[in-house]
């Protein structure tokens, strides 16, 4: 009678990974129940999902190799595997929100999140070159259907560029998802596994967040971060990784005047299912107060690779 946060299943998004082909639903070992997805499974897939009340997913491109270069070309590619999706997706009557991650590393040889700096050790992305090219990402990724874009490079002024480029193309109601306070963390390893992006040489500690800071004084540059890309046009702020960040979360969420996200991400939903898979956890009890701690932190939706079990449990 008294609980104060509950949860339904629109409160998920559902990331899918995606790769061309045809009839293809590879696993990912290092994350039981996620797969890389063709184009026509991962529609199959989508209408699954909205069956079981999930009302919005987001797409992640997996690239081949031979497909890959510096500057990650094949991102800009009408004919890639997210664009093929988007498409499919709209065709095929899903009524889902759509929304796609802005971001190069799927796509580079480097496996960094926009071109580099030529000549500079550690790698360092080139920061201006790569906001450009993702407004040119979002405009083409908006043509095919995308509803919000999420760039989630952590690169200055991204949400400026995309916004401009947004609206140069007549977009305006194209939204934007941003991955405003992003930390350089070892949670992420599963899923550089999926999208088969980890980089080559060096880390991203050169543009993703310190986990070391905003600690006595407050989530200070956190709020700072998430502040910035909302006067920038950030229509929804993310904060990721999200299990470990709950403090960062719910500071975050009291700053800004927009909704806010968190990101459970790879390394927090590999752990619970191997956990799960040892007996060790109750599984679904765990994940269920898992989700409300991130509403009770104040998240307004939450992007899990668990969201289609969490359906079915709720239901």
């Amino acid at each position: 009678m008294l609980a104060q946060s509950s949860l339904h299943p629109r409160d998920f998004v559902a990331p899918l990974f995606v790769r061309s082909g045809d009839n293809l639903r590879t696993p990912v070992p290092s994350m039981p129940g996620v797969f890389q997805f063709s184009p026509d499974t991962a529609v199959t897939e989508l209408k699954r999902l909205e069956a079981l009340g999930v009302s919005a997913y987001i797409l992640f491109g997996v690239t081949d190799p031979a497909r890959k270069d510096a500057i990650g070309s094949h991102a800009h590619d009408r004919f890639n595997a997210v664009c093929r999706t988007l498409a499919r997706a709209k065709d095929g009557g899903v009524k889902m929100l759509s929304i796609t991650d802005l971001c190069y590393c799927e796509y580079t040889s480097h496996g960094h999140c926009g071109p580099l700096v030529p000549g500079v050790s550690p790698p360092t992305v080139d920061n201006d070159a790569t906001i450009e090219r993702l407004g040119q990402q979002a405009v083409l990724h908006a043509q095919h259907g995308a509803d919000i874009v999420a760039p989630s490079g952590m690169m200055d002024n991204m949400v400026t560029a995309i916004r401009a480029a947004l609206d140069a193309d007549n977009r305006p109601n194209t939204a934007i998802l941003s991955y405003a306070v992003k930390y350089a963390s070892a949670f992420y390893g599963p899923f550089r596994d999926a999208a088969e992006s980890p980089p080559q040489a060096g880390d991203r500690k050169t543009y993703q967040m310190d986990f070391r800071r905003d600690c006595r004084g407050g989530a200070k540059e956190a709020v700072r971060e998430a502040l910035l890309d909302v006067d920038q046009g950030a229509d929804m702020i993310m904060v990721k990784p999200g299990l470990a960040y709950l403090d960062i979360l719910q500071q975050v969420t009291a700053a800004v005047p927009v909704p806010t996200a968190a990101y459970h991400v790879s390394g927090e939903y590999a752990m619970l299912k191997a956990a799960a898979a040892n007996n060790w956890i109750d599984e679904k009890a765990t994940v269920l107060e898992t989700m409300h701690a991130f509403k009770r932190a104040g998240a307004s939706f939450i992007l899990t690779y668990y969201a289609a079990q969490l359906a079915e449990w709720l239901a």
